[in-house]
């Protein structure tokens, strides 16, 4: 079946431009291994992915590496401190060249056959070179991938002629700072995963469950008893949205907040397709998450927790985000899964009220419209 068929189906009923009349995307965008075929070259090799914070790799011969979908990127800086990303792939006979994340005294050296390139690219040595015919260094420069900073962030994206990112979400820097003043005083401490493990449900389940409290106060208790629901704030621009948690009840069975807690307020940003930015009530902890699709139905997370001065954890918050409101997501998100599958099910309907509440389903209707733009493009 051609992709265009594929992904311009008719729908049973319609994903409307109203979000207080539309129905979701159906199931078979969530199972069909002909749409994760779509998405991977019409959503994630167009988009921008987050690989780390600038400070990661702020020296030079510095690296972090991601993988978008089945293809690996590694971001360098340069000598002259500038960055540069490329597939992460040797130009001899294809082995990966760096991985994780670490500092480079001098070149990229490839483990497999020493081939060596410096940090802008370039192949400098390939052992006996120099006795093969016709052998020009020049043609096995290793291909570069777009690389952006925004908010002290950075970010790839495989489509060279890809609008920036400050364009696409145009207000998303200046949000941060404004609810994050100590922003740049951020540094990394650490990364890990909820439960310790893939989760097995896709993506876009995923997004959905991140995008809406809807689902809060019935699957998230102590969540709930810590942000006060009904105050719930929820908004979308340009390629993000942002839940806010206004109300916050320092007494409360997540974790207990004290005097020395500066941030009485939840802020939860999502960046189109696979990036949330986070930071609970507490001492201002911030933790990005790179959502990481593996097929249709499993996904993994890349967690990156950053505090003031890097102060450590503190281990009740910890437990509680990494043990506890982590693994009722993923339970959450495995159930529907499972439901997705289910010759009883095809198509639901956004719970989208005038208000446009925080309780409501506007921005899960936004990324639906999101999905199907991109796929449809």
């Amino acid at each position: 079946m051609a992709q265009d068929n594929v992904v311009r189906a008719e729908f049973a009923r319609p994903l409307s431009e109203d979000a207080e009349r539309s129905w979701t995307l159906p199931s078979r965008y969530y199972t069909d291994p002909a749409i994760w075929q779509a998405e991977k070259e019409k959503i994630f090799y167009r988009s921008w992915i987050y690989v780390c914070h600038e400070s990661q790799i702020a020296k030079a011969g510095d690296y972090a590496t991601t993988a978008i979908v089945d293809q690996n990127v590694a971001v360098v800086r340069g000598r002259d401190a500038k960055l540069r990303a490329f597939y992460n792939v040797c130009q001899h006979r294809a082995h990966e060249l760096l991985t994780g994340t670490g500092n480079l005294k001098a070149v990229i050296t490839c483990p497999y056959h020493a081939w060596a390139y410096d940090l802008e690219g370039k192949l400098r040595t390939a052992r006996n070179c120099e006795n093969v015919k016709g052998f020009d260094k020049a043609d096995f420069t290793l291909p570069q991938v777009r690389v952006e900073t925004l908010a002290n962030l950075v970010f790839v994206n495989l489509d060279p002629d890809a609008a920036p990112l400050a364009e696409q979400a145009p207000n998303l820097e200046a949000d941060l700072r404004a609810n994050v003043p100590h922003w740049d005083a951020l540094e990394f401490t650490n990364s890990y995963d909820f439960g310790g493990r893939p989760i097995e449900a896709g993506w876009k389940v995923v997004v959905d469950n991140y995008v809406e409290c809807y689902h809060c106060a019935t699957a998230h208790p102590a969540f709930a008893d810590m942000i006060e629901i009904p105050a719930y704030e929820n908004s979308t621009d340009g390629i993000t949205a942002l839940q806010i948690g206004p109300k916050i009840h320092a007494d409360n069975s997540a974790y207990k907040l004290t005097q020395e807690d500066s941030i009485d307020r939840a802020y939860f940003w999502y960046l189109w397709p696979t990036t949330t930015i986070n930071m609970l009530p507490g001492r201002g902890d911030v933790m990005i998450t790179n959502v990481v699709p593996q097929g249709p139905g499993r996904t993994a997370f890349h967690n990156d927790r950053f505090a003031v001065g890097g102060e450590p954890e503190i281990p009740e918050r910890q437990n509680y985000l990494q043990n506890i409101l982590g693994v009722e997501d993923m339970e959450l998100c495995e159930s529907v899964q499972r439901g997705l599958v289910s010759k009883g099910y095809d198509q639901g309907r956004f719970m989208v009220d005038e208000a446009r509440s925080g309780e409501g389903e506007h921005a899960a209707h936004f990324f639906h419209k999101l999905v199907l733009d991109a796929l449809e493009g």
